[in-house]
């Protein structure tokens, strides 16, 4: 009789175990992965490099452009000489301009991170567009987006 019971507790105590560890798996995963974000994506020093950017764009015809669902900006788009300045001192690999109810987009034209970064975005009718800069700093990518009405 007290084998019986001493089986039976040892496969309730496994099993406490085991969903106990199972949890701590999974919050511990979704910890790493949204750090993981915070240290690729929007870091304040990126946003106000975004912020100074659109506000100099929006005075050389930022607002006058449209599109369907992504644009990529260069400097073609604006007729600056100071663009390509502005680029490499903020270290922008690329700017997009990025409808801002975006929904369906092609996938495959563009890198797995900026596919990751426009799934974090939340969308919304607030903004019209979203400005989006991809900086290139160290051998990583990183990200940061404003509004743009």
């Amino acid at each position: 009789m007290k084998r019986g019971f001493a089986l039976l507790e040892t496969i309730v105590v496994i099993t406490f175990v085991t969903v106990s560890l199972l949890l701590l798996y999974g919050t511990f995963t979704n910890l790493v992965d949204n750090k993981r974000k915070t240290v690729l994506y929007d870091d304040m020093a990126n946003i106000y490099k975004i912020y100074y950017l659109k506000e100099y764009l929006e005075l050389n015809g930022l607002k006058t452009m449209e599109t369907s669902d992504i644009l990529k900006l260069s400097c073609d788009n604006f007729n600056l000489d100071s663009c390509s300045l502005i680029y490499d001192e903020f270290s922008i690999a690329n700017l997009y301009l990025v409808k801002g109810n975006l929904q369906d987009y092609e996938e495959n034209n563009y890198f797995s991170n900026f596919n990751k970064y426009l799934d974090s975005l939340s969308y919304n009718d607030k903004y019209k567009y979203w400005l989006i800069g991809e900086f290139w700093v160290e051998g990583q990518y990183y990200y940061a987006s404003i509004g743009v009405n």
